[in-house]
């Protein structure tokens, strides 16, 4: 899995090469600046999931170059640092848009576990973003369906009387039938594009001349996003949490995590349209999993929850597969069985 890109502001040469090893050691490819006015040249040729910038540089400080980067590309995390004089200005910088700031000099655990969530959060918000969306284009799409077809439907049944007439009365008039079959095959390609409009899940947009965007109809762009499968984790757990994601990402499934019932739950309620499977612990610190396998069925009474438990199969996790529960994992599972398991929800689900 590509991890994500971090450009490191700093005018100060040891600052710069210290922030490069500790991120580095995380894995994350990192590129140098050592002012603002170099960082935005960068900036416009790359392309960058996180800026850790200094707060105090010549040119252009910390504060202005967020304003740039927020003006350009408000998806970029931003990480302020500060020395202590400075946690005012940075505050601002927390209004101002920036995801986080941190105080100098850089506690290297707080730096890791700061950019972790900054990074998390972006993710998180890219998500909420795409979720809503979709949402709206499924909205529009529902409403133009509903509002077109109707009159579709009355011309082409109009269209079909015009022809019985004509041939009831014995006119044998060409061009009338030529405009007649004319009218119902653009009646059937409007239709057509409606129904196209309704199997994309996510737009493609193309950019046309004069600024202007269109959604790309192709069908075989739409086939290769329809393998696009997101699954939501539960499970607090942490090291086998990301393991999870690791293995699942690794055979292309796009997942989402949580730690808790209630963070499960509200990632649910805001992805429930994106998500399809959602694999859940059944021993979560703050709720049973029974609670949460009613909670989840009540934002979606269709949704499609694996049960995985450290402790014997009982009543209560035969009750719950009973109630609507499509499978059943006992810990310790190696990722084969995971995998399987999840392949086969997905064929059932294509074949229904």
């Amino acid at each position: 899995m590509q991890k994500e890109k971090i450009l490191v502001v700093d005018d100060d040469y040891s600052s710069r090469l210290f922030l490069q090893k500790l991120l580095e050691k995380e894995k994350y490819p990192v590129t140098l600046c050592s002012d603002g006015l170099e960082a935005l040249e960068v900036l416009n040729r790359q392309s960058f999931d996180l800026v850790v910038s200094d707060l105090r540089m010549e040119s252009i400080d910390g504060i202005e170059l967020l304003e740039k980067i927020k003006a350009t590309d408000p998806n970029i995390a931003v990480i302020i640092l500060t020395g202590h004089a400075s946690i005012q200005t940075a505050i601002e910088a927390l209004r101002l848009g920036a995801s986080d700031y941190l105080i100098k000099p850089i506690n290297i655990e707080e730096l890791r576990i700061r950019v972790k969530k900054a990074l998390e959060r972006q993710e998180l918000e890219r998500r909420l973003k795409e979720a809503e969306r979709r949402i709206t284009y499924n909205a529009t799409i529902t409403t133009a369906n509903h509002e077109i077809n109707q009159p579709l439907t009355v011309i082409l049944s109009a269209s079909d009387m015009i022809r019985m007439e004509l041939e009831r009365l014995k006119i044998n008039d060409t061009k009338l039938f030529q405009y007649l079959q004319l009218s119902q095959k653009s009646a059937h390609r409007i239709a057509d594009i409606l129904r196209r409009f309704r199997e994309i899940s996510s737009p493609v947009i193309l950019k046309i001349p004069h600024g202007m965007r269109m959604i790309d109809l192709k069908l075989e762009q739409q086939e290769k996003r329809e393998k696009e499968r997101y699954i939501l984790i539960i499970e607090d757990e942490e090291n086998l949490r990301h393991i999870l994601k690791d293995i699942l990402e690794n055979k292309h499934y796009k997942v989402i995590l949580a730690a808790t019932a209630g963070e499960g739950i509200g990632l649910y309620k805001s992805h429930h349209n994106l998500i399809e499977v959602v694999l859940l612990d059944f021993h979560l610190p703050d709720a049973t999993g029974v609670e949460v396998f009613q909670e989840l069925k009540k934002i979606n009474s269709a949704a499609k929850i694996i049960i995985t438990s450290g402790f014997e199969f009982d009543e209560t996790i035969q009750n719950t597969l009973n109630s609507g529960a499509i499978g059943f994992l006992g810990k310790p599972f190696n990722s084969e069985q995971i995998v399987s398991l999840i392949q086969q929800v997905f064929k059932y689900q294509m074949e229904s």
